[in-house]
């Protein structure tokens, strides 16, 4: 009987040894991965979120998007009411693109700011992990993915409801990391480990562009692209250790059904609509054809790679008009030292020019300098249309492409007004006005008739190349 009573125990004590190992290997999803090294490499890269001054909307949960939302169909031209109060469970089997279900949100833009402003102060901020074992060729990778929602995008170039961004950390087999990858609108840029900003050592600092939420590794980036995004350091930072994070599985069983909703998460409007960019945005797994939740190696190592040339390109984009002052005032000085000492020493021409037939040439000069003077504050360039049916239909003429000495290159794409083309936001009038400064003090400084056809000609192609350039 004791012998019988010690064999009971000591399986006992096994099964108890053996229990904690079991759950330490679970693998809900069957990824390859188990729960726990997953919600281990989860924490350890979590990003650490720099957001512009002005931002109103950060990362929320789901069930907050869904609360405010009403369950639609667009059938043909007809949109039609599913249910107004729709749940995880119900929207779980909607798992067709084709069937064009979205959850439109019954708040207003000004509605939505006040509401979720007063939600994330009770509720905080959430981010969506997925860890997924993948390959890309013939290598083997880990990607944690960090899923952001948006209650709503309201970017320099469009805003819609709903708004889905990601975050990748890209590892190796041995669980290193080796790159990073942020999208940013309908792409990205990934670059190497080793460029990315950190936080207490592995959690990759994100700067975040105001209203459209794309992503980027440096505050001074956003100029050089089609949206001209505003990114900064001057707003709320969202610390790591703040996040809310939700460990999603490959199938989204369970409160995590919502994964399998293929429909829009904001609403949806005609084909003019998703040209413009208003529609609200496919879900996780179904984003971009579901590439980025199914091969989420291949997407983030797809993305345009950037380094630190193209930061140092970036960086001096947005100090562009800092070094250009600079430059202009250390020239400056240096003219006006040339003519200071040419006064004292007698040598100043531009009298005695005037009394010759070089005064022609000089007057024709004058009259160029505030020909391009008053230009520069006229449009050089537009381009106007008058479209009278369809979906990009306007009221009357409207101008489409605007070039001037001020504002520098606008586009109109009938939704939003002129916004700012491809980070041109570079003032031409301050360049030319530099440059005619200069001119005039060459014109004062001149010493002979001969330099001052020379001081022309090289004044005129100086002019010409800070636009080429731009």
């Amino acid at each position: 009987m004791k012998s019988y009573k010690r064999i009971v125990l000591l399986s006992f004590s096994f099964l108890l040894i053996l229990a904690p190992l079991n759950i330490l290997g679970v693998d809900t999803d069957g990824d390859g991965l188990s729960d726990a090294d997953e919600t281990s490499l989860a924490n350890t890269y979590l990003p650490t979120m720099q957001f512009v001054d002005g931002e109103l909307f950060f990362p929320a949960s789901i069930e907050y998007h869904l609360s405010n939302s009403i369950l639609k169909q667009k059938v043909g031209d007809t949109i039609v009411t599913v249910d107004a109060s729709p749940t995880i469970p119900e929207i779980s089997v909607l798992t067709n693109v084709n069937d064009n279900y979205f959850l439109e949100n019954s708040l207003s833009f000004e509605e939505i700011s006040q509401d979720y402003d007063q939600w994330k102060d009770v509720n905080g901020y959430f981010v969506y992990a997925h860890v997924k074992p993948d390959m890309e060729g013939s290598e083997s990778y880990i990607v944690i993915q960090y899923w952001l929602f948006y209650a709503f995008n309201n970017g320099p170039l469009n805003d819609h409801q709903g708004d889905w961004e990601v975050i990748e950390v890209i590892l190796n087999s041995s669980e290193e990391p080796l790159y990073a990858s942020y999208s940013q609108h309908e792409s990205g840029e990934k670059t190497s480990w080793a460029n990315v900003e950190k936080v207490d050592g592995t959690h990759p600092k994100v700067y975040i562009a105001k209203g459209s939420h794309a992503n980027y590794f440096r505050s001074y980036q956003g100029n050089l692209g089609i949206e001209s995004d505003i990114v900064g350091d001057n707003g709320q930072m969202i610390n790591w250790n703040e996040l809310q994070v939700v460990l999603l599985g490959e199938e989204g069983t369970g409160s995590q059904g919502w994964l399998k909703f293929a429909g829009r998460w904001g609403a949806l409007g005609g084909g003019a609509e998703e040209l413009r960019g208003r529609n609200g945005p496919l879900g996780p797994k179904y984003s971009q054809d579901g590439e980025k939740w199914q091969s989420p190696a291949s997407w983030g190592l797809g993305l345009f790679a950037v380094d630190g040339n193209w930061f140092l390109m970036n960086w001096i984009v947005a100090n562009f008009l800092l070094i250009f002052s600079i430059l202009i005032i250390a020239l400056v000085i240096w003219k006006v030292y040339g003519i200071v000492k040419l006064h004292r020493k007698g040598g100043l021409r531009l009298w005695a020019f005037l009394k010759t037939k070089a005064s022609v040439g000089i007057v024709l000069g004058i009259i160029g300098i505030v020909l391009t003077a008053m230009a520069l504050f006229l449009p050089w360039y537009s381009v106007t249309m008058n479209i009278q049916s369809g979906p990009f239909s306007t009221d009357g003429n409207v101008d489409v492409l605007v070039i001037d000495g001020i504002r520098g290159v606008q586009v109109n794409l009938l939704g939003d007004g002129l916004v700012q083309f491809f980070g041109m936001k570079i003032p031409f009038l301050i360049i030319i006005l530099a440059i005619v400064l200069l001119s005039i003090l060459d014109l004062i400084g001149m010493k002979s008739a001969r330099q001052m056809g020379r001081k022309y000609i090289t004044g005129g192609i100086t002019i010409l190349i800070p636009v080429i350039i731009i």
